[in-house]
C-alpha cells in the first residue's frame, strides 16, 4: 500500500517537477503536491495547510534554495527540507546544508531520492516525537512545581539534619515567615514543643512513614497553631535525600472540637434532660439528666419514636409541636406531661428549638425538658393553703358585729339559739384553739394567800 505523502515544491520547471513526482511514485510514495515558484507562493502554501516534504530546486531566477530555507526558518516549521538541482557545486551545497537543508539531490541522481526521504521523514518524526518528550517533561516539571507552590496545604522539604530546603506559600501562610525567615533553618527552630523536631527525623531517618503525627508549630506573632503532619522519605542509593513534608494547619478544628467536647460534658451533667430528635420524632441523643428523669438509658431510646413519652389520652400533642417546629418557631416554657419507664407521671417544662442545617433548612428538634412535678405539688399545696386560710378569713368575718352574750356567764348565744361557752363558739366558727391559765386580777381574788406571799419575798 502505498504511503501518502504531502509535498511543497519549490520549482520553476514543471517538467522537473513532474520527474520528482514520478521518481516518488516508484518509491511506493503516493503524493499530494503543490509547485511554487516565489517568495509569496511559500508563503501562501505554508500558511494555508501543513506539508511533510519541501523539494526546492537551488537556483531560480530571482528565488533559489537559500531564500526558501530562510523563509521556512522564519517560520520555526521542522519540515525535511531537501535540494534537487541540476547545477550545484560541492561548496554551494555545503553551504545549503548549514543554512538548514536536510540533504541535497542532483537531478541526475533521482535514485537517491527517495532513501533519502525516508531517512529525513524518519529523523523528522524522531525530533517530533523527542520535542514532544520534552514538552510534555518540561510541562510536568513546570505542573508539579505549581503545585507544590499553590498547593492549598502547607509543603516543605527538610534534609537529612531537619533543614528546610523549599517550602510552599501555604506552608509560609500557616506560621507567618517569609520564605527568606523560613529556608535554611532547622524546624526544630520553629517547633512549640521540645523533642518534637527530633523524633520526626529519627522516625524517618529509619524508613518510617509519618500519618496524621500531631504537632505544634511556633508563629512569628508568637502564636501556636496545631498541625498535623504526614511525610515521608525520598531515597537515592539508600542516601537520604530530602523528606516531604504535608502539614494541615488544625487550629480552628481542634478548637472547635475541644469546644464541643466541653458542650458535650455540659450536657450530660445537666440535670435537665436533653434530647436531640429528627422532624418524625426519632430520638437521636439522650443524655444522663434524660435518663435520670424517663427511667431508658440512651441505647433503649435511640432509634425509637419520642411517643413513648407521651400519654395515650394525649396523641395529638406530638404532631403539633413538630408542626410548628418545622416552620421555624420556638417553643418556650411549655408545660405538658410525659410517661416513665415504670408507667408513672412526671409534669415536665419544655423549652424545644429547630436544628438547622447550613442552608438554613430545619432538620431535626433539640428539646430541654425539665421535671416540675415537686414545683406542682408544691403550688397545688400553696393553693390550698391560700384556699384554707381564705375561708378561715371568712369564718373570722362572721364573729364581727353583735354577738348575743350573757353578762353573767359569758355564754353566746348560737344562730340556733342556744347558749354556748365563748371557747366553744369561737372554735366552731374558727380553726383557733385554746389553752387555760389564770390572769393576775382573777389569781388575786381566787387566791389572795399567794399574793400576799410573793408581795412579801420580792424578786431581787
Amino acid at each position: 500500500m502505498n504511503k501518502s505523502l504531502r509535498v511543497l515544491m519549490v520549482e520553476d520547471s514543471e517538467d522537473d517537477a513532474h520527474f520528482v513526482i514520478r521518481e516518488l511514485k516508484r518509491g511506493g510514495f503516493e503524493p499530494v503536491f503543490e509547485r511554487v515558484e516565489t517568495s509569496k507562493g511559500l508563503t501562501s502554501a505554508l500558511d494555508r495547510q501543513p506539508w511533510d516534504l519541501i523539494i526546492s530546486d537551488h537556483s531560480m531566477p530571482g528565488f533559489g534554495s537559500l531564500d526558501a530555507l530562510e523563509l521556512v526558518k522564519g517560520k520555526e516549521l521542522d519540515i525535511p527540507f531537501i535540494v534537487v538541482s541540476g547545477a550545484i557545486g560541492e561548496d554551494m551545497a555545503v553551504k545549503a546544508m548549514k543554512a538548514g537543508a536536510s540533504d541535497y539531490v542532483m537531478k541526475s541522481q533521482l535514485t537517491r531520492l527517495v532513501p533519502t526521504i525516508e531517512r529525513e521523514l524518519r529523523e523528522a518524526s524522531s525530533r517530533r516525537a523527542r520535542r514532544k518528550a520534552e514538552e510534555a517533561l518540561r510541562r510536568g516539571q513546570q505542573e508539579l512545581a505549581d503545585f507544590f507552590e499553590h498547593a492549598a496545604v502547607g509543603l516543605r522539604w527538610e534534609g537529612p539534619d531537619g533543614m528546610i530546603l523549599r517550602v510552599n506559600q501555604a506552608e509560609l501562610d500557616i506560621v507567618g515567615y517569609t520564605r527568606d525567615e523560613y529556608l535554611g533553618h532547622r524546624i526544630s527552630e520553629f517547633c512549640a514543643d521540645e523533642g518534637v523536631a527530633e523524633d520526626i527525623l529519627k522516625r524517618l531517618h529509619r524508613g518510617e512513614t509519618l500519618d496524621n503525627y500531631e504537632a505544634r508549630l511556633r508563629c512569628k506573632n508568637g502564636t501556636v497553631k496545631d498541625v498535623l503532619l504526614n511525610s515521608n522519605v525520598l531515597w537515592e542509593g539508600g542516601k537520604f535525600i530530602h523528606s516531604r513534608c504535608f502539614t494541615r494547619d488544625i487550629t480552628e478544628r481542634k478548637r472547635g472540637a475541644e469546644a464541643m467536647a466541653y458542650l458535650g460534658a455540659i450536657v450530660e451533667s445537666s440535670d435537665d434532660a436533653i434530647i436531640g430528635k429528627t422532624l418524625d420524632g426519632t430520638i437521636l441523643s439522650w443524655n444522663k439528666g434524660a435518663e435520670r428523669m424517663y427511667g431508658y438509658t440512651a441505647d433503649e431510646v435511640k432509634g425509637r419514636s419520642m411517643a413513648i413519652l407521651i400519654p395515650e389520652y394525649r396523641p395529638e400533642e406530638l404532631p403539633q409541636i413538630y408542626a410548628r417546629i418545622k416552620d421555624g418557631e420556638w417553643i418556650e416554657r411549655y408545660e405538658t406531661i410525659r410517661l416513665r419507664k415504670d408507667g408513672s407521671t412526671l409534669d415536665v417544662s419544655l423549652s424545644l428549638s429547630p436544628i438547622k442545617d447550613a442552608h438554613g433548612k430545619v432538620i431535626g428538634v433539640s428539646a430541654i425538658e425539665r421535671d416540675i412535678t415537686l414545683r406542682k405539688r408544691e403550688e397545688a399545696e400553696r393553693l390550698k393553703l391560700i384556699d384554707e386560710l381564705t375561708r378561715a378569713l371568712a369564718n373570722i368575718r362572721t364573729l364581727r358585729g353583735l354577738l348575743p352574750i350573757c353578762a353573767s356567764c359569758k355564754k353566746i348565744r348560737d344562730d340556733h339559739g342556744y347558749w354556748q361557752k365563748v371557747e366553744s363558739y369561737i372554735s366552731h366558727h374558727t380553726e383557733a384553739e385554746f389553752t387555760h391559765g389564770i390572769c393576775p386580777d382573777c389569781m388575786g381574788r381566787l387566791y389572795p394567800e399567794y399574793t400576799i406571799r410573793s408581795s412579801t419575798h420580792p424578786k431581787s
